[in-house]
């Protein structure tokens, strides 16, 4: 049997250049990896490796990377339904650690996200990253992840819309046009908000809100609309206090967070302030929780169990296992639903 060591000695070059080669990886060239393909094949290589991968038809390995660390709090209980989702099926969920990127990438001479997937055998990798589309095929130091997202393995984007894969995303026009038309409902006209400054990523964003607010006639003046650089509960407290310090008087009678951990600085600073919920402000937030209760406390929210975008979620990656159909950037929506906890 024709081994790499075979390969290597023909081709003279080290054995981990041509692992690397038959891989894929980008940090070998396009002319070495030709020179070693065409050894392989010419040496009756190829033929074993696809027999030895129809004997190996199923992995049962499933990976899941994060690109961002601000992205950790937001999908830590979709990735444990994500779990237990693929254990009733009999696969294994792998985490694809993240990688520098640029120069950095080189200096710890790490391979990139596509050939560290084929190297483990996954058969498909779900995406919880932050990163825009627009920059996704403009910025250089993204290429690690672009190659993921066009590579032959089944990417499904969980939370954030990509044009070249799958992609699960929570209804979040609904849910802010929704929350606000129940909160105007409730006689409330000064209305804040405190999103992640990277919103426009998951559709909560400055436009959206004055969008639905104008259905209404309400204009919301700018100190009103706080933006989290980080996606902290620290931060959110912060961007709270300072919110209600500044209108004292004149202030808002709700705020509405845009996720849970915001929520969650942001019901600490409104209790650090003396006033009480729902009887001096209300609070309205838009939530991926399976409870309906936060913490005991009375909350207007737009919930997204994580038990159904992570269903949904491993649908789309089942059928885009079955075929190629993963790259036609198909989108599943989770629509979720009004929860009144008052």
């Amino acid at each position: 049997m024709v081994t790499q060591k075979d390969i290597s000695a023909a081709c003279g070059i080290s054995i981990s250049a041509v692992s690397k080669a038959l891989s894929d990886y980008p940090d070998i060239s396009e002319d070495t990896k030709r020179k070693v393909r065409d050894v392989a094949r010419k040496m009756g290589y190829q033929e074993v490796k696809n027999e030895l991968n129809t004997r190996r038809e199923h992995t049962y390995i499933v990976g899941f990377l994060i690109t961002d660390e601000t992205e950790k709090g937001s999908c830590r209980n979709v990735i444990r339904e994500l779990r237990k989702a693929l254990v009733e099926k009999g696969y294994d969920l792998v985490v694809l650690s993240p990688i520098g990127i640029g120069k950095e990438r080189n200096r710890a001479g790490r391979p990139g996200y596509l050939p560290r997937a084929r190297l483990f055998g996954m058969e498909g990798v779900f995406l919880f990253s932050g990163v825009q589309e627009k920059d996704l095929y403009t910025r250089e130091r993204l290429r690690n992840l672009r190659e993921l997202i066009l590579g032959e393995i089944p990417v499904v984007s969980v939370g954030n819309y990509f044009a070249s894969c799958s992609c699960v995303l929570p209804a979040y026009e609904k849910a802010v046009r929704g929350l606000i038309r129940e909160i105007y409902g409730r006689g409330h006209r000064r209305i804040a908000f405190v999103v992640k400054e990277c919103a426009d990523n998951n559709g909560i964003c400055r436009d959206l809100i004055r969008s639905a607010l104008r259905d209404y006639q309400l204009e919301i003046p700018d100190h009103f609309y706080r933006c989290v650089g980080a996606d902290t509960a620290g931060d959110a407290c912060s961007e709270t206090i300072a919110l209600l310090k500044r209108n004292r008087w004149l202030g808002p009678t709700c705020i509405l967070f845009s996720d849970d951990l915001l929520l969650e600085g942001g019901i600490a600073a409104i209790r650090q302030c003396g006033l009480r919920i729902p009887e001096d402000i209300c609070v309205a937030a838009i939530r991926i929780a399976e409870e309906e209760k936060y913490q005991g406390c009375p909350v207007l929210s737009w919930r997204f169990p994580p038990s159904q975008i992570a269903g949904a979620a491993v649908e789309q990656m089942f059928s885009g296992m079955r075929g190629p159909l993963h790259k036609n950037g198909r989108v599943r929506i989770v629509e979720g639903s009004l929860c009144d906890e008052n």
